[in-house]
């Protein structure tokens, strides 16, 4: 199993800050929630339906207009 350090390495150092900065700022810690229910796992904000596509189509990193936590599939 891969350590956190190890795996670190290989992403981009940007994205990287990013989330640790997301992380840091969460109350529970989490920076990437699922869509549940047509809202953000993690505040509960509702999430409007093209932006709910765009997560789907997982091309690029979508983040939630009112936490800033990084919302997924929940699918993956």
């Amino acid at each position: 199993m891969l350590k956190a350090t190890d795996i670190s390495k290989k992403i981009d150092e940007r994205l990287l800050t990013a989330f640790n900065r997301i992380r840091k700022n969460a109350h529970n810690g989490l920076a990437v929630v699922k869509v549940e229910r047509d809202s953000c796992g993690g505040c509960h904000a509702k999430i409007p339906a093209q932006r709910q596509l765009d997560i789907r189509t997982r091309k690029k990193i979508i983040v939630c207009e009112f936490c800033g936590r990084i919302l997924v599939d929940p699918e993956m």
